[in-house]
């Protein structure tokens, strides 16, 4: 890898963050809930409401620890490339490939890459690193994800900017059964708390991340001359389920309950390294550094999803073949005020899946998520769990204006527990 591209690269990686103007900007996300993005449920649709397992129980609905599935991640990585298609048809991996002129490296990689970029928000590039434990209904796990976005307001290369971001996370859930009706009705409840802290970096564009590039100390430039936002939320989540013959279930999680997030605006990057050195004890790294800070709010509005799920039992075909299915609405409340005036409303709501798991090894998965489809397949040896996903997400205000295709492969050493 070129000397220049990967110290840019670095920096957008480890300094981070996501939504940044000097606000919580709302056209870049209509929420900043923190979320890994999940393999299985990506290929699914975006649907889990009801049939979400292991680690993912944890953001999508607490009450399915219920179950008591034994599940151990040490650790899960996933990596999550957006516009793949677009990144192979604009030469870019030949480019990072043949290019011989390190000089001109990064400038030809950047400005090849935001060619790409289109009006709006966008996505570049998630990596997602995990530990968890979940089993006799509790559940416990750590996150880290990094996050590189986009934002264009004309797709025009001199208006695209990236914003890096990072995530850090403690999840602990607790989930449990009331048999009422042995094999023919329980009910689970369960609750998750995840405290998050997240860092997000202002808005850079194609030019200055090469000015960064081909500064004498890249990384003091970008530490003295860019801001950076940074705070913590403890946000909670509740769910039920409700268990029926032949494996049907009907679930609800309300999402993001206390999601208030107490945050910090730093003038400079420097300002908020110093402050987690000094927080660690250490003395100050970057030099030059403002000083300066201004604290603000921002809460996260909760939302109420609903999902059915079906996951039959074939008897002595079970260990053959062992299909599931799930059927998910998502943000109920704001589904019902949208249909007063658009009765299509729902499909921006709507999220469907299917996995088919064979002889226990092999998983086929396939899904609609607001109407895109989502294909993708995992293979379990023993300890070792591979998955990938390929999807497509909206990143327009109505369905088809802007539709990115993403590309998540994940890797993971433990127990599934599915």
């Amino acid at each position: 890898m070129k000397k220049k591209l990967l110290i840019s690269l670095l920096i957008m990686l480890l300094v981070g963050g996501s939504l940044f103007a000097y606000t919580f900007p709302d056209f870049f996300y209509p929420e900043m809930s923190f979320r890994p993005i999940s393999a299985r449920t990506e290929a699914m649709g975006g649907a889990g409401v009801a049939t979400a397992t292991g680690a993912d129980a944890f953001f999508m609905n607490p009450a399915n620890l219920g179950s008591r599935r034994f599940s151990l991640n040490l650790p899960s990585v996933s990596v999550t490339v957006f516009n793949p298609k677009a990144i192979i048809d604009e030469g870019i991996i030949d480019e990072i490939q043949n290019n011989s002129d390190e000089d001109d490296f990064a400038t030809t990689i950047v400005n090849k890459y935001m060619g790409i970029v289109t009006a709006g928000r966008g996505e570049v590039l998630s990596t997602d690193i995990a530990m968890s434990f979940t089993g006799g209904g509790f559940g416990i796990g750590m996150q880290l994800q990094e996050q590189l976005h986009t934002y264009s307001s004309d797709g025009s290369l001199a208006a695209d900017k990236v914003i890096a971001e990072v995530n850090a996370g403690a999840s602990v859930g607790l989930g449990f059964r009331l048999n009422f009706i042995p094999d023919v009705l329980s009910v689970d409840i369960g609750a998750s708390a995840r405290p998050t802290y997240k860092a997000y970096s202002n808005r850079i564009g194609a030019s200055e991340l090469i000015g960064i590039a081909d500064a004498d100390d890249p990384a003091q430039k970008f530490m003295t001359d860019y801001p950076v936002a940074a705070g913590w939320a403890v946000p909670v989540d509740v769910g039920v389920n409700m268990n029926l013959p032949i494996g049907l279930r009907l679930s609800a999680v309300a999402r993001n309950l206390n999601g208030k997030y107490t945050m910090t605006r730093y003038n400079t990057s420097g300002d908020w390294v110093n402050e987690m050195a000094e927080m660690a004890g250490a003395d100050p790294v970057y030099e030059g550094a403002a000083g300066t800070t201004t604290e603000f709010e921002y809460t996260v509005p909760w939302t109420l999803d609903m999902g059915f799920g079906w996951a039959p039992s074939l008897g002595g075909f079970g260990k053959i073949v062992r299909p599931s299915f799930a059927f998910d609405l998502v943000d109920t409340i704001g589904l019902a005020e949208k249909m007063e005036t658009d009765e299509d409303a729902y499909l921006d709501h709507l999220r469907l899946g299917a996995e088919v798991k064979l002889l226990s090894m092999v998983d086929i998965r396939a899904g609609l998520n607001q109407g895109y489809i989502s294909v993708g397949a995992g293979l379990d040896l023993f300890v070792i769990h591979m998955d990938v996903s390929y999807y497509w997400r909206e990143f327009g205000v109505e369905i088809g204006d802007k539709p990115i295709d993403a590309l998540t492969v994940r890797f993971n050493l433990g127990v599934d527990g599915r």
